[in-house]
């Protein structure tokens, strides 16, 4: 019988965090979950957040590969742009639709991983667990 891995969706608040290395904390939480075999998802939105963040810095891009190739990526289709745009209270478009992706997992099934504020608070009313690795 095979043990049950946990189940975590990463917000591109953390993401970013880990990847441009500023802060050591969340780095190990990422690297621990990975070592252990849980199940760390996002949506593919994950990926365009995370080029432009390297473009920004002027970093080399094929660390969004590198960092997103262990993580199970939900597809952004039309419907969930609608069930991004239904999500109350309200969050920034881009958290509706990290939180919509979410949404799609089932709540009593995934922890929600984010260091924003405002999309944890509306992941605890939509009855997610909510992780803030960052310290």
């Amino acid at each position: 019988m095979s043990e049950a891995r946990s189940k975590w969706y990463l917000d591109s608040s953390v993401a970013l965090y880990i990847l441009l290395s500023q802060d050591e904390a969340a780095s190990v939480w990422f690297d621990e979950r990975v070592e252990v075999g849980d199940l760390v998802v996002s949506s593919q939105l994950l990926v365009l957040e995370v080029v432009r963040a390297l473009r920004r810095e002027s970093l080399d891009l094929s660390r969004a590969e590198e960092f997103t190739e262990g993580l199970t990526l939900l597809s952004v289709d039309d419907a969930l742009i609608f069930e991004a745009a239904a999500i109350r209270p309200h969050l920034k478009s881009i958290d509706a639709l990290h939180m919509a992706s979410a949404q799609r997992l089932g709540a009593g099934s995934v922890t929600v991983v984010t260091h924003d504020a405002s999309m944890a608070r509306v992941a605890d009313l939509l009855g997610f667990d909510v992780h803030d690795p960052i310290q």
